[in-house]
């Protein structure tokens, strides 16, 4: 089982940033009859989401959002240990973009960096490993960087994502601390459903080419080339109200966690019907679980932090015992449980 309890280590603070172009879905997306974007709105609950024009990465976006943390910390860049950065939109097939946001960032050349390359867990799994190295490696300060710009993968007429993924960057810095509440984290894996959501072509296993590239009307009524991202919207609601469900009320069973005794619930901003259901089923009531899919979508690997950097930036209360779930590409899923105590939250940033 891959469950571990992390002990002297503190999450000091979280801030987000996201394209300032917005995208309305029930203006834009010509493509589609009204009523069928009025219906869209209504199910999954994005009415706007963020949108990056082709010269903005999501590293940009992270950068953005860690500027702002450190100086909202009164952090420098060289006391930074390590940069984690979970994403599946790189600037570049190589190096990991870690390396080119130590540069850009200031850090330190003995700072450590790499990239994970995942997409909706990429939060969980990276504050796996950002606390692992701390409590493992004896590091001081890790800064964890969250980010997608997921609409680079879309076809601009697949009815399937263009309504929901949105795209976002954050920056999170946890922090050695002896009187830190432990952190609890749990890593999930299935494989064998990898197919229902990916991209099937333009990697080493299908290189991209002018066949793989062509536009065509898929069997589910989506428009997308096999270099574009395709997902199973059934299979993955199946996925999120099942196993999603089963592996966090597990695992507040096995932590003695009730939805009386977690004062919040961040899910991964996947779709408005879905994460209500599983909120429903876990018997969480509605003021205990933020949403920010409404205006930035389903952001990939920022959605949690992105949520927790608004919630917490609108001035509520500054201690909560919470409760994080990701889950999806894969498929992969995470559930995290830590004390949000004071954390530093500044204002979301809109990147030009």
């Amino acid at each position: 089982m891959a469950k571990s309890t992390f002990r002297g280590v503190r999450i000091s603070g979280v801030a987000g940033a996201v394209p300032a172009a917005r995208v309305d879905n029930l203006a834009d997306h010509q493509f589609a009859p009204a009523d069928d974007r009025r219906k869209v709105v209504e199910l999954t609950r994005v009415e706007q989401y963020r949108k990056a024009g082709p010269h903005l990465c999501a590293s940009d976006l992270c950068q953005a959002a860690a500027e702002s943390l450190l100086a909202g910390l009164g952090r420098q860049p060289a006391d930074i240990d390590a940069i984690v950065f979970a994403t599946m939109t790189p600037d570049y097939r190589v190096p990991s973009t870690a390396c080119l946001l130590q540069d850009r960032l200031g850090c330190t050349t003995s700072s450590i960096a790499y990239d994970i390359n995942m997409g909706c867990s990429g939060y969980i799994v990276g504050l796996y490993n950002a606390c692992a190295l701390i409590t493992g490696g004896g590091l001081k300060r890790v800064l964890l960087l969250a980010g997608d710009t997921q609409t680079k993968l879309c076809h601009d007429q697949d009815k399937n994502v263009v309504f929901i993924l949105g795209d976002g960057g954050t920056a999170t810095l946890l922090e050695a601390s002896a009187d830190a509440d432990p952190i609890v984290i749990e890593l999930l894996t299935d494989g064998s459903r990898f197919r229902n959501l990916y991209v099937p072509a333009g990697g080493f296993r299908t290189p991209s080419t002018a066949e793989t590239r062509e536009v065509r009307q898929a069997a589910d009524g989506g428009f997308r080339s096999d270099d574009n991202l395709f997902m199973n919207g059934m299979e993955i609601f199946k996925f999120s109200s099942t196993d999603v469900v089963k592996s966090l009320s597990t695992f507040m069973e096995e932590e003695r966690l009730s939805p009386e005794s977690v004062d919040l619930l961040f899910l991964h901003q996947a779709n408005g019907f879905m994460n209500d259901k599983i909120a429903r089923k876990l018997k969480f009531a509605a003021p205990k679980v933020p949403y920010t899919i409404g205006f930035y979508g389903n952001t990939g690997s920022a959605s949690i932090p992105l949520t927790i950097a608004h919630h917490f930036g609108q001035g509520n209360a500054k201690r909560a015992k919470a409760l994080m779930c990701g889950f999806g590409v894969g498929l992969s899923w995470g559930v995290a449980a830590a004390t949000l105590d004071g954390i530093v939250a500044p204002p979301i940033r809109d990147v030009e």
